[in-house]
């Protein structure tokens, strides 16, 4: 829909943004968030995909507000939801559409996201099928497995997670085991009910102790999905790197076809002051030689590096995309949010400027290295990756 042409300018002179561009917008939402009553949603007639706090609250409510997972900005760009305060971005519910305002000026009505079709059931050992699965973005299936990380209790952990205290809040329902059978059955459920294709399914875990703990608790869930799927689809998963490579070749053998082991901050300084615990317990220079060995395990470019925008200065994020682009290895983002019980609660997120120019940046580096893809072929909560690959594409076709 158009946007009025005086409050597009006024927008554009203000935060320097284009609030007609899908991708602009979104950047704007994340880097400010968003303002509305916490008990909005409630008001909302009809069904909607709500946040399953799978890694984090990052909304500061209760499991008495219902959130939606993403918002739906059109042409299948969606983007996380930060309920933010001091932000000119809010949200309100008029003749049951959710409709946004710039500094009190409406802007333009945005959806919410369809329920999987897979919700709602119940697996024979009495769980919700919304309670074990877990969907990345819009429509992504997977799991969450392993939900621990021994860095919290050794008071080391990222300054920007905020997996343990969620976990004992809005997500305490969510699934901590995942045997074979559960597994199996959970996977023929959101493989053959009729909804939309699955490009991909995501694996996500937490940090474990021992490289026996590894194989029990994450590679063996793998496993049992890819046993359990028919056809087979692909499978990517974000773990931490094992101590003994030779894990990462059991990964593959399980049926995992991309792996991201997230460093989070190339800058090897501010990398120790924000991940102490992979710093101290697993070291810098260890995970680059994982990131390498996995290169050779899976092939150019189906190995990432993930980075946080907005933990280090814009130019760190550059060089380290670019350090990774060209060695084969594929580049991963998130845009930075403040969660509730992190250390970094009160860190801001950065501004718009300096996200569009590392945005501007990563342009470049698709279009010098053709090869190197985004891991979901689709657009995902907090990161402009695959929106920026898109256009790349385009431009060249």
């Amino acid at each position: 829909m158009s946007i009025d042409e005086k409050l597009v300018c006024r927008i554009h002179d203000e935060i320097g943004i284009n609030p007609n561009s899908g991708i602009e917008l979104k950047v704007s939402l994340l880097s400010r968030g968003l303002n509305f009553p916490i008990d909005m949603f409630s008001r909302y007639r009809g069904e909607f995909y709500a946040n399953q706090y799978v890694y984090g609250n990052t909304s500061r409510v209760n499991l008495s507000h219902r959130i939606p997972q993403v918002l739906l900005l059109g042409n299948s760009v969606i983007s996380a939801v930060f309920r933010r305060e001091n932000t000119p971005w809010t949200l309100n519910i008029e003749d049951n559409e959710v409709r946004l305002f710039y500094n009190g000026d409406f802007v333009r009505t945005l959806g919410l996201p369809e329920v999987p079709a897979y919700f709602g059931k119940t697996l024979s050992n009495g769980q919700k099928s919304e309670d074990f699965i877990s969907v990345a973005g819009e429509d992504t299936p997977g799991y969450f497995i392993f939900p621990e990380c021994y860095y919290f209790g050794k008071a080391l952990s990222c300054g920007f997670c905020s997996l343990k205290g969620t976990r004992k809040s809005v997500a305490k329902k969510m699934a901590t085991e995942f045997d074979r059978a559960k597994v199996t059955e959970a996977t023929k459920l959101f493989q053959n009910t009729p909804w939309r294709d699955i490009p991909i399914i995501s694996f996500t875990a937490g940090t474990a102790l021992t490289d026996d703990e590894t194989r029990e608790q994450i590679i063996d869930p793998i496993r049992f999905t890819y046993d359990a799927l028919d056809p087979k689809i692909p499978i990517h998963v974000l773990v931490h790197p094992p101590h003994d490579f030779r894990l990462i070749d059991e990964y593959r053998k399980a049926g995992a076809t991309t792996i991201a082991f997230n460093i989070e901050v190339y800058n090897r300084n501010l990398f120790k002051q924000i991940c102490p615990g992979k710093d101290q317990e697993y070291g810098y220079d260890k995970w680059m030689e994982a990131v390498e060995y996995a290169k050779g395990v899976f092939g150019e470019y189906k190995v990432f590096c993930g980075l946080i925008w907005g933990l280090e200065p814009p130019e760190s994020s550059m060089e380290g995309n670019a350090h990774f682009a060209e060695r084969g290895i594929g580049i991963a983002s998130n845009i930075f949010h403040n969660d509730p019980k992190s250390v970094l609660q009160k860190h801001p997120h950065p501004s718009e400027k300096d996200i569009l120019d590392i945005a501007r940046h990563l342009s470049g580096l698709y279009q010098q290295y053709p090869n190197c893809n985004t891991i979901f072929p689709m657009s995902m909560r907090s990161t402009i990756d695959w929106e920026i690959r898109l256009g790349d594409q385009e431009r060249r076709h």
